[in-house]
């Protein structure tokens, strides 16, 4: 794996990727590999760019930065690949939260941290190739039209959570990583709305329920330290939802805990699905949160599956 197409966006991380870049860059070229290097400089053009890189003699496309950066890196190359299988992807960690490669192999422990900047540049020099699923929501207005359509590689979240990470934008900067997300988790607690649902799972039974948060993933983790789905296989062909029942701020701030180590599971506030198909709907616009990135905030359904094995990472 020597000829790259490398995404690097240096806002990633509040600066981190800034500062590691240099490094980074004379990694890749001291394992003797060829790069063509592209900044990103504006939301989505991370996407953008990937699409470009398809046809021009190159390996595989790197993406270079948080969760954020590898949403739309993937986007792009799943959407150039037409509902095939991806052009390959080599991912480098540099973001607040870097939570999808906690689910390459191999897998950490819940509680620990993925693989570093540095363990990823050898892992995409190496050209092992690894295949994951992705999921794929298209969200609808409240008059049933096209609102959009994306792919995620980690995770969707609605209410208490998608609002957290809207949030974290508003934090101050110098708050990074784990402290940045707890601080828009607390902020969140003053107000945060409550989602009346109707769900749907592989086309069975409808649940009309009221909820505080609802998660589908297809990794086990976000925002650095929370393992709401710590169960979850990127190669299972399924995603696994959680559904918090309606809990106040104190019972929030007692799940955080449980959630970090991932000893949730068998709380009667919680409901667990799984599946291939699942279909969301409210009557009050809904706040859609994917891979760290708000793509949707005023929309009242959303439509999500599992496409199996579609993706093709470097580990």
């Amino acid at each position: 794996m020597n000829r790259l197409f490398v995404i690097y966006n240096p806002q990633a991380g509040r600066g981190k990727a800034q500062a590691v870049w240099p490094q980074i860059y004379q990694s890749l070229l001291a394992h003797g590999m060829q790069v063509e290097i592209k900044t990103t400089n504006a939301p989505l053009h991370a996407k953008d760019l990937a699409m470009e890189a398809e046809g021009r003699g190159f390996q595989a496309v790197v993406a270079v930065g948080g969760d954020g950066t590898i949403h739309e890196v993937a986007n792009g190359l799943l959407q150039v690949s037409g509902g095939g299988s991806s052009f390959p992807m080599g991912i480098i960690p540099v973001g607040n939260g870097d939570d999808f490669i906690k689910m390459l192999p191999p897998l950490p422990e819940i509680g620990q941290q993925g693989y570093s900047w540095a363990v990823a540049v050898a892992r995409i020099a190496s050209g092992k190739r690894h295949r994951v699923d992705v999921g794929s929501l298209r969200a609808f207005h409240q008059d049933g039209s096209d609102a959009g359509h994306r792919y995620f590689v980690n995770g969707v979240n609605l209410g208490f959570s998608a609002h957290a990470a809207f949030n974290f934008s508003t934090i101050p900067r110098f708050l990074t990583g784990f402290l940045g997300y707890l601080a828009a988790v607390l902020k969140t607690l003053w107000k945060y709305p409550l989602l009346d649902l109707t769900v749907q799972v592989d086309g069975q039974e409808t649940h009309t329920l009221q909820s505080s948060m609802v998660a589908v993933m297809n990794g086990r983790c976000f925002g650095r330290a929370f393992w709401v789905c710590p169960q979850a296989d990127v190669q299972d062909g399924v995603l696994d939802m959680m559904i918090a029942k309606k809990i106040n701020q104190w019972t929030i701030l007692q799940k955080i805990p449980l959630m970090m180590k991932g000893s949730h599971l068998n709380d009667p506030l919680l409901q667990w699905f799984r599946g291939a198909r699942i279909s969301i709907a409210s009557p009050r616009p809904l706040i859609v949160e994917m891979d760290g990135e708000i793509p949707f905030s005023d929309v009242f359904r959303v439509e999500i599956e599992t496409l199996p094995g579609r993706l093709e990472v470097l580990v």
